[in-house]
């Protein structure tokens, strides 16, 4: 068992995961703390791509489109994985 990711389809996979845990934590400090320097670095990265669907979805107290996003990013993470047995 390796630590290390040596082909694409690993590294892309572990990007997908890292974007994964990245937006998680991005729904959480938006949820919880709302004057961090992460999170406004983090939303200066995030708000373009969430922005669309925040139109669509209510607006409540937990960021519902980033935990979509996230969700997306698993999935397309699974497809992948499927894709490549």
């Amino acid at each position: 068992m390796s630590y290390f990711v040596d082909d694409r389809v690993g590294l892309t996979i572990a990007a997908l995961n890292t974007a994964t845990f990245i937006t998680l934590c991005y729904a959480f400090l938006k949820a919880v703390e709302e004057r961090s320097r992460l999170l406004h670095v983090l939303d200066r990265i995030y708000s373009p791509v969430l922005s669309p669907m925040r139109r669509i979805l209510p607006a409540w107290k937990i960021d519902v489109a980033s935990l979509i996003f996230a969700a997306l990013l698993q999935v397309a993470a699974f497809i992948i994985k499927r894709r490549s047995l």
